[in-house]
């Protein structure tokens, strides 16, 4: 036997602590997996939770201002690996398919005020919302929509987009349509074409901060409103798509390069750096498609896109030119060149047009929520896929 101090015994003993902590350190590696997924699957479990979206106070709640250093808390929502496992099981679930699973008695709407902000004219107003979901659902954490409604930024209302927001809660999503600063000075719904660059510039700008402070409110309200931060997605028509799309391509430097002195004249972009603080899934648009300028996209902020918009568009271009088609308005990008930058950068993307004229599609409603929750089911199930389809009819698939 070795003796109690000699180098051959301490050596020995060395060597059966290292085994030891390595055991345990695989041991705790183990541990962490299984708890892991024992928080993931438990999210999905039948067991009925309750759950805040059932508390009539929330309906009332007044704004208030944001605290930033609350949203996003939680390090594991940036979990890759998290949301990987997250990604199997929603993409395997009974929910989230093209089928409403939920009646529509079943589904609640909570309404309220996610900002007190001035508009155009420097008025103070409310800025509305309505999230809707499963009442007492067993699903404490799920997918969420964020609408943004049309209306070249003069009229229209959140109530456009609850159809779409209702059938993603009867397919088992929570959702969210919002109200955002209207007007600019100038524009007018009859006379569109009334006003000048620096006003529609600072249109859009208005529509980035209500829609940054719009998912400020709710990721801040996460768990009362059972949504989970890892799988954010906006959707907008219209107008509301340029607005999804400046907040997801565009910075306070880009505005500025197109307006001088426009941060300082209407406040920080994004006050609480949302853009960095989430990682928005994908985009989700209708009757047409925005971006100031595609050079904004790039490999590292390009986001898988649904597109739907005639190729005769005569109010959102379908390639490039002035929005609205008003001569002293910026120009944007439409939807076919918007694909095609993603094309090239080897991003998902699905481009539905319909070769005609005029801005309103001929597309259902169901049918555009179909498209919609098939995209994502595709994101979910890494089924990478560039698609052309030209009205119903599919004209390139190309698998990435």
């Amino acid at each position: 036997m070795y003796k109690p101090g000699s180098a051959t015994y301490e050596f020995i003993l060395s060597c059966l602590f290292m085994t030891v902590k390595a055991m345990r350190l695989r041991i705790g590696c183990i541990y962490s997996m299984i708890w892991i997924s024992f928080y993931v699957l438990t999210g999905c479990s039948s067991r009925r939770d309750l759950n805040p979206i059932d508390n009539p106070d929330i309906s009332v709640d007044t704004f208030k201002l944001l605290d930033c250093n609350s949203i996003l808390s939680d390090p594991a929502i940036s979990d890759t690996a998290l949301i990987r496992i997250k990604d199997k099981l929603f993409s395997e679930s009974k929910r989230f398919k093209q089928e409403s699973i939920i009646p529509i008695d079943r589904i609640q709407d909570v309404k309220g005020i996610y900002r007190t902000a001035n508009n155009y004219i420097g008025q103070s107003i409310n800025l509305n919302y309505t999230f809707t979901a499963i009442h007492n659902d067993t699903l404490k954490r799920r997918p969420f929509i964020m609408f943004m409604h049309e209306g070249a930024f003069l009229y229209g209302s959140m109530d456009n987009e609850l159809g779409k927001a209702h059938a993603f809660a009867q397919r088992g999503f929570a959702a969210a349509s919002i109200n955002y600063r209207l007007g600019f000075n100038g524009g007018q719904e009859s006379n569109i074409c009334g006003s000048n660059k620096q006003e529609i510039i600072m249109a859009i700008y208005r529509s980035v901060q209500d829609g940054y402070a719009a998912l400020g409110y709710f990721l801040q309200r996460s768990k009362e409103f059972g949504i989970d931060e890892s799988q954010i997605f906006l959707a907008g028509s219209s107008a509301g798509a340029i607005a999804i799309a400046a907040m997801v391509y565009m910075n306070e430097s880009d505005f500025e390069a197109l307006e001088p002195g426009i941060v300082k004249l209407l406040g920080k972009l994004d006050p609480c750096d949302i853009s960095s603080r989430v990682n928005i899934r994908a985009l989700l648009t209708n009757t047409g498609f925005g971006l100031l300028n595609s050079t904004y996209i790039t490999k590292a902020n390009a986001r898988p896109t649904l597109f739907f918009q005639r190729s005769g568009d005569n109010i959102l271009p379908y390639e490039k030119g002035n929005i609205f088609f008003c001569p002293l308005y910026p120009a944007i990008c439409g939807a076919k060149t918007t694909s095609e930058k993603l094309k090239d950068l080897k991003i998902p993307f699905e481009l539905n047009f319909e070769p005609e004229q005029g801005h309103n599609l001929n597309y259902s409603e169901t049918y555009v929520i179909d498209r919609y929750i098939q995209f994502i089911g595709r994101i979910w199930s890494r089924n990478k896929r560039q698609v052309i389809n030209e009205r119903y009819k599919v004209v390139s698939d190309q698998s990435l």
